[in-house]
């Protein structure tokens, strides 16, 4: 019987998988904090789900560094196939290491940056990144088959085309941060100079690799669907718009999961949940246009009720757990603490509106007014903060109200 297969091992993974939010950070903190994970990675493994969920900042590492911009793409090994337009877990660590041989001393020097740094230091991804993957890229292509390849449970054949698709994905990788930049992170409308030179360098690079570049800039700035080239003739075009629906295919499954639009509307802080919410929302609206089949129309309308229902149930949690407890707890938490809660419940509160109706949310809101008001009277909040804390969640109208 295998080490991993022992019974007290399995023991211990249900365990682990079962125990609360609070404790899987810390284990999953002191996990990251070894020099040599080792079978520790196998313990967490079944916890990628809630980590996914949590969101908590990881340190910064050099592999997790080269393919964060290709996270979207990372499945268990099980579920890889050279056709899932997807890249297998264990084959990150072995090409981590090939690229770190063959960058040397710029390897070294990206490590010296990010020590001691999370997966919170966007900025320093930015930067970071910028240097490392196109760099990656390079010795992807140029390399053997890594020597460790065997530990992936992948044959040597399926190393080419996969290290491909990688490379290309990475040579762009710098190029997509810049785009969703440039707009705001979603906000503005994207450039479509840019997004065809994306694709076009993918496509050239190596063309399997254009769906998976496709559902990256789908994911990051989902107006991208609407100046996608989908219009040009010739072989790119049909090369794009045949990778468009495959890509469209893979996200609108990964939406349709049970865990789907739910895992992204639970991680975070509130107002990261209505940023996700508003992300969906839009890529749901881009893939909903005049020429999407009846069958893909059926999968949007079902996964917006799915998103609604998360969103409702992530705001009524947000406000019991994050505000209305938190303002009637044995101790009185800081003004501060309370107004960023509201904060980040009208965030999400605003997205979540675009998606369902509005009445849940009037109902809500109006109950929590009421609680905060009662909160005055019970010595729980000075006037001024109570009439804050209504004017974020309820606007200035429902504020002024206290005061007549």
């Amino acid at each position: 019987m295998t080490r991993k297969n022992h019974p007290a091992t399995q023991a211990l993974k249900r365990e682990i998988a079962n125990a609360p939010d609070p404790h899987i950070v810390r284990i999953v903190a002191i996990v990251d904090a070894m020099a040599a994970r080792g079978p520790a990675d196998a313990l967490i493994a079944p916890l990628r789900g809630r980590l996914a969920t949590l969101r908590p900042p990881r340190p910064l590492r050099f592999c997790r560094l080269l393919f964060h911009p290709l996270d979207r793409l990372i499945v268990p090994a099980p579920q890889w196939g050279p056709d899932r337009d997807s890249i297998p877990r264990t084959a990150l660590t072995p090409i981590a290491e090939h690229v770190r041989r063959a960058m040397g001393t710029d390897a070294a020097a990206i490590d010296v940056r990010i020590a001691n740094r999370t997966t919170a230091d966007t900025d320093l991804i930015a930067r970071c990144g910028a240097v490392l993957w196109p760099a990656a890229a390079r010795a992807v292509l140029a390399g053997p088959v890594p020597e460790t390849w065997e530990a992936t449970g992948f044959n040597r054949m399926a190393y080419a085309p996969l290290a491909a698709s990688i490379a290309a994905l990475l040579d762009q990788s710098a190029a997509v941060e810049a785009l969703a930049g440039a707009t705001a992170n979603g906000l503005l409308p994207p450039d479509g100079q840019r997004i065809a030179a994306i694709l076009a360098a993918v496509a050239e690079a190596h063309l399997p690799a254009l769906p998976m570049m496709i559902a990256i800039l789908l994911a990051r700035v989902p107006q991208s669907a609407a100046v996608l080239p989908v219009a040009n003739t010739g072989t790119t075009g049909v090369a794009v718009r045949a990778a468009m629906d495959r890509a469209a295919d893979r996200l609108l499954t990964d939406l349709d999961e049970q865990e789907g639009t739910r895992a992204s509307i639970a991680a975070g802080s509130l107002g990261d949940a209505g940023t996700a919410a508003g992300r969906i929302a839009a890529l749901l609206r881009q893939l909903d246009d005049t020429t999407a089949s009846p069958q893909r129309q059926v999968r949007l309308r079902e996964i917006r009720k799915k998103l609604d229902a998360d969103c409702k149930t992530r705001f009524t949690a947000g406000l019991e757990q994050e505000l209305l407890l938190p303002l009637y707890g044995s101790t009185p938490p800081a003004v501060t603490v309370l107004e960023a809660a509201a904060r980040g419940l009208r965030v999400l509160e605003t997205e979540a509106r675009r998606i369902g109706s509005g009445g849940t949310y009037d109902m809500l809101l109006k109950k929590a007014a009421l609680a905060i008001g009662a909160s005055t009277m019970l010595g729980r909040l000075a006037k001024v903060d109570q009439v804050r804390l209504v004017e974020i969640l309820a606007g200035p109208d429902a504020a002024m109200s206290l005061l007549a």
